[in-house]
């Protein structure tokens, strides 16, 4: 912690002296990205500018990409055509569109205007690419080769167009109508013969991603198949451009926290937590309030249905939260675990059988071993006097504690079956209507499993064990 604000005083005076010596030496030794963070609190976008005029270009692309979008707006407003287009050229074109997707109409319009038509091209095919598809990520810097070049041409090309792509670990290889036919890693291409044809290094049995593949789907692949780097590709196969892992592991990161908002029922942000506004934190959280209020109904419903019931013997209302809470967590349990297979993309065609047969094997070992517990934990209660029974209906007050204790622990059993059973099938009823099976985790697994819950627990009561505990049973 004291180096960091060690660098950051550093950094901050370097600035406020315009000692340029300082900054460069800053920028060799500390990543951009924490240079990026240290100058969030600057507001003289002047200061900024000066960063941009004096720091080798080597940093600059990478520092503005890592810049919030405030500060983005407010160096392009300030510059001049001929720094926009120096700093266009040494950024990446993926970086360029992600920025350019936060800005207003009248920056992206000075952006397009101002870019080299090459560079322009290229933005515009990534900005009609459909969002969070393999070609929104892509971006066009690689390095593509003719199968037929020798090693020894291959090597040169990479010095005379490495610094400009995003990658030269690995290297696409195309054949004459420029369809991929193979990649290269780049320590099979060092330890090569210089007369070696690229047709004869290559490796052929490579993985490819279509442009319009879901990004979720492609960073799956690259988990698979322990990539750096995938071609993006056409319907005729052809490459048009490649994803780098640097882009999925921002993939990675920004599913990973869209399925916890999901699975908490808040909104995506777009923006850090301290620059959102308190209205736009409300509009994030309270529909889902609102929702879940309305599904909450179906309980008052039961429990009114059932009112008669629980005045004929009112010991039922205290272990009522029991019965919902363990429903509840163990139909949580089972389908945060679904929904991580789902998103590891663990299950196939037809797996929906076995992966039922397997959780109700589970969830009945499971329910046996919680119900046997809930009645030796419920009867203590009662023999300590924690719960106190009113009356027993002229039965010896032991067998009448053991009847409640066995409708607990019964009702736990089934409940919990039920439960896991409902937690394993909603998130594959989600995917298959297309819906992200996040959503329907917590807390909409535990209000619709709280309603099942209820309704189990009152229905064993009026039907097996009411006729045992009150003469007549119920009125």
């Amino acid at each position: 912690m004291s180096n960091e604000l060690t660098f950051k005083n550093d950094l901050l005076e370097a600035l406020e002296s315009k000692n340029a010596n300082k900054l460069k030496e800053i920028f060799e030794v500390v990543p951009t990205i924490d240079i990026a963070e240290a100058l969030e609190t600057v507001d003289n976008v002047q200061s900024l500018i000066y960063i941009f005029r004096v720091v080798s270009k080597d940093y600059t692309g990478d520092l503005f990409s890592y810049m919030s979008s405030e500060q983005q707006e407010r160096i392009i407003k300030s510059f001049s055509d001929k720094d926009l287009i120096e700093l266009l050229e040494n950024s990446f074109t993926d970086d360029i569109v992600d920025t350019m997707e936060e800005m207003p109409a009248n920056v992206v319009n000075r952006i397009l205007r101002v870019a080299p038509s090459n560079l322009r091209k290229n933005i515009n095919t990534l900005l009609n690419y459909k969002e969070y598809t393999a070609g929104s990520l892509m971006t066009t810097e690689y390095i593509e080769m003719h199968e037929n070049i020798t090693v020894k041409e291959a090597i040169s090309m990479i010095r005379e167009k490495g610094r400009e792509v995003e990658t030269i670990y690995t290297l696409f290889i195309r054949d004459a109508k420029r369809t991929l036919v193979g990649t290269v890693h780049l320590d099979d291409l060092v330890f090569a013969k210089e007369n070696d044809i690229m047709e004869d290094i290559m490796n052929r049995d490579f993985v490819t991603c279509n442009v319009n593949d879901d990004q979720e789907e492609v960073a799956n692949m690259f988990k698979r198949y322990d990539l750096n780097a995938m071609a993006v590709v056409n319907n005729e196969n052809k490459i048009i451009g490649i994803i780098t892992i640097d882009d999925i592991v921002d993939i990675i990161v920004q599913e990973a926290y869209e399925d916890v908002s999901k699975l908490k029922q808040v909104g995506t942000m777009e923006e850090p937590y301290l620059k959102t506004s308190v209205w736009k934190l409300v509009k994030k959280c309270l529909p889902w309030i609102f929702a879940l209020m309305i599904l909450q109904i179906g309980t008052a419903a039961i429990t009114s249905a059932f009112d008669g019931l629980i005045a004929s013997f009112a010991v039922l209302a205290v272990f009522s939260p029991l019965i919902l809470d363990a429903g509840g967590n163990s139909g949580g349990q089972t389908t945060t675990m679904i929904v991580r297979s789902i998103a590891l993309d663990e299950f196939k065609k037809g797996d929906l059988k076995r992966v039922l047969w397997k959780e109700l094997r589970v969830s009945a070992i499971i329910a046996i071993f919680v119900g046997l517990f809930a009645v030796v934990l419920t009867f203590t209660e009662m023999a300590a006097g924690v719960v106190n029974i009113q009356d027993t209906y002229g039965h010896d007050i032991w067998l009448t504690r053991l009847y409640i204790s066995l409708l607990v622990g019964v009702t736990l059993i089934v409940t919990m079956i039920i439960s896991r059973l409902i937690g394993c099938l909603l998130p594959f009823f989600a995917k298959m209507i297309k819906v992200d099976p996040a959503v329907m985790c917590s807390p909409f697994t535990t209000t619709i499993v709280d309603i099942v819950s209820l309704l189990t627990y009152f229905i064993i009561w009026k039907e097996v064990f009411a006729p045992l505990i009150i003469p007549g049973g119920i009125i």
